[in-house]
């Protein structure tokens, strides 16, 4: 009897053990829990366990699962979000918040000046100045000039994006540097602006015309360049980011997985070539060996065994054309401010359709640059061409700052994902009207469109052309009001704007579902990866301003805490 009564306690003790071993690692209850998981929308609690979700309801049910070992988070009935998965990046350790001078939402060019004075002053002696994301349509409207660059400082080569990428400003050190003149070639596409008074470069170079400056940049050394995007990591996960489709910095984005803290899911776009190339089959055979190469050395780590999916090499970012604001978008008709233009393709169409079908007869989807209406139709036509082609993935096109009304619908019958910014949009306002004219502004940035003709929405900050926040970005989505105050200010086409939940799918389980991983990510859902984020107050019902005052408490990526608000 003893013996068996012996026996019976080393059982009910086993029992006890295994019990408290199940239990979770972490529940967190009394929140405004929005799942994007149709099954169960709005819940007030859920468990996570091994890094990810295993049960999710209200708040006596998942606190009943508590174990001695689980940490319990009270959410104090503040909004929770799933992770959020910024759609079209640009993320790397030259960013300009880390690194060169940020000019980006700065409205006085005065202004820009005395911060470009401050970095000079900070910077080494004979280092290039880089960074900018300047916006002369939040002033004047009038490009800089090389001039007001070499007032301030006439010593020091500078080079500075502007906020949409595709022009530069540099002062005339620079252009000496590079021995660029107003005859110097560029590739097509660019263009050297020069005075119509003096025949002089103004500073100011369009698209492909700016390789011929930074060409000659030197490169940020490795050290600094892996530090810089550990810190972005930082930043990103500051925002509740858990997820990015970066383009750019692939050996960089390695180095952190094997060597330091991963806390993002990194869906890389391998960048194509623009124009006519030669030999694309085996530019698309260089791609496949990456791809292999990325996959095997990101297992060889083991990180992902308890984390989940960390970096893959998904797709191929393709151009074809430019932007609106700087007229090198290719449109449908003519410019309203440049009679007779309608833009020039970076790819013409012949050989934008070629190198789509080479790249998705190779089993790779394809994403395209492309703003403009015209674009847009082309980009269009070339996955129309190569439909027959398997991709284990969609395609997209990525910006589409306009769209004729009937092409809206063909992204739906060739599902083509629309890929977008909404803060591209309420930028835009102060432009759009001046490019296009008030019969066709209508056309610009159709997000309730594109959701009304049942095209699958993915959202992002093209960052840093645009703010890495995604609570900025759904703010714009939501409101459609300049911050800038064009358009007085009144949202502008509200009947393109969304819902909270239409822009949160979207900067969620819509970037989760065109990647490989829409089982494992993007929504809270048992079994996915516990990625979620708890904001430092409720989402506004009925929606209203207030919204945007709303931070990041905490992020946490496959259970654990990644970044906790100071």
């Amino acid at each position: 009897m003893q013996r068996r009564l012996s026996s019976l306690t080393t059982i009910f003790a086993a029992l006890i053990s295994n019990a408290a071993l199940a239990a979770p690692d972490v529940i967190v209850v009394n929140g405004d829990v929005y799942t994007v998981d149709f099954a169960a929308p709005r819940v007030e609690a859920f468990a996570v366990e091994d890094g990810r979700f295993t049960a999710v309801g209200r708040n006596a049910d998942i606190r009943n699962m508590a174990g001695v070992n689980t940490r319990i988070i009270d959410a104090g009935g503040n909004t929770v979000l799933p992770g959020l998965i910024d759609g079209h990046a640009h993320v790397s350790g030259n960013a300009p918040a880390v690194a060169g001078v940020d000019l980006s939402y700065v409205v006085e060019k005065d202004d820009w000046l005395q911060l470009i004075e401050e970095a000079d002053a900070r910077m080494p002696e004979g280092e290039w100045m880089t960074g900018g994301y300047w916006d002369h349509t939040l002033s004047d409207a009038e490009f800089p000039t090389k001039e007001l660059l070499d007032e301030v400082v006439p010593d020091r080569p500078i080079f500075l994006n502007h906020i949409d990428g595709h022009y530069a400003w540099v002062n005339s050190l620079a252009l000496d540097l590079a021995e660029v003149t107003a005859d110097t070639r560029v590739p097509p596409g660019g263009e050297i602006v020069v005075d119509k008074d003096t025949g002089e470069p103004t500073g100011i170079l369009l698209e492909t015309a700016m390789g011929v400056v930074r060409g000659i940049i030197p490169e940020r050394s490795e050290v600094q360049r892996r530090q810089g995007l550990a810190e972005m990591y930082q930043i990103a996960n500051s925002f509740g980011i858990t997820g990015l489709h970066q383009m750019g910095g692939l050996e960089d984005y390695l180095y952190i997985v094997e060597q330091g803290d991963p806390t993002m899911r990194v869906w890389y776009g391998q960048r194509g070539p623009t124009g006519a190339v030669a030999a694309y089959d085996e530019h698309v055979q260089q791609i496949l060996d990456l791809q292999a190469k990325t996959k095997q050395r990101v297992n060889d780590t083991g990180k992902q065994e308890t984390s989940g999916p960390l970096l893959h090499v998904g797709y191929v970012k393709l151009m074809n054309d430019g932007v609106l604001s700087a007229h090198t978008a290719v449109l449908l008709e003519s410019y309203r401010d440049r009679e007779g233009w309608m833009g020039e393709y970076i790819t013409e169409p012949i050989d934008l359709a070629t190198q789509v079908d080479e790249v998705t007869r190779a089993g790779l989807p394809v994403a395209i640059h492309s703003i403009g209406d015209a674009a847009v139709r082309a980009s269009l036509d070339a996955f129309e061409t190569a439909k027959g082609n398997p991709v284990p993935h969609p395609n997209r096109i990525e910006h589409i700052e306009l769209a004729h009304e009937d092409d809206v619908l063909r992204f739906a019958e060739l599902n083509i994902v629309a890929s977008m910014q909404p803060n591209h949009a309420t930028n835009a306002i102060g432009y759009v009207p001046l490019r296009v004219g008030t019969h066709r502004e209508d056309r610009a940035y159709v997000w309730r469109s594109m959701l009304d003709a049942d095209v699958t929405l993915v959202f992002a900050a093209d960052y840093p052309t645009s703010p890495l926040n995604p609570l900025v970005q759904m703010a714009d989505a939501m409101f459609r009001v300049s911050p800038f105050g064009f358009h007085n200010n009144e949202p502008w086409h509200p009947e393109q704007a969304l819902t909270f939940e239409e822009a949160l799918h979207a900067y969620t389980m819509a970037g989760a579902s065109v990647s490989a991983w829409g089982d494992e990510i993007g929504s809270i859902t048992e079994g996915k990866w516990a990625d979620f984020v708890v904001l430092d107050g409720t989402v506004p019902a009925p929606m209203g301003i207030s919204f945007r005052n709303l931070v990041v408490e905490r992020t946490y990526f496959a259970g654990r805490e990644v970044y906790a608000n100071p």
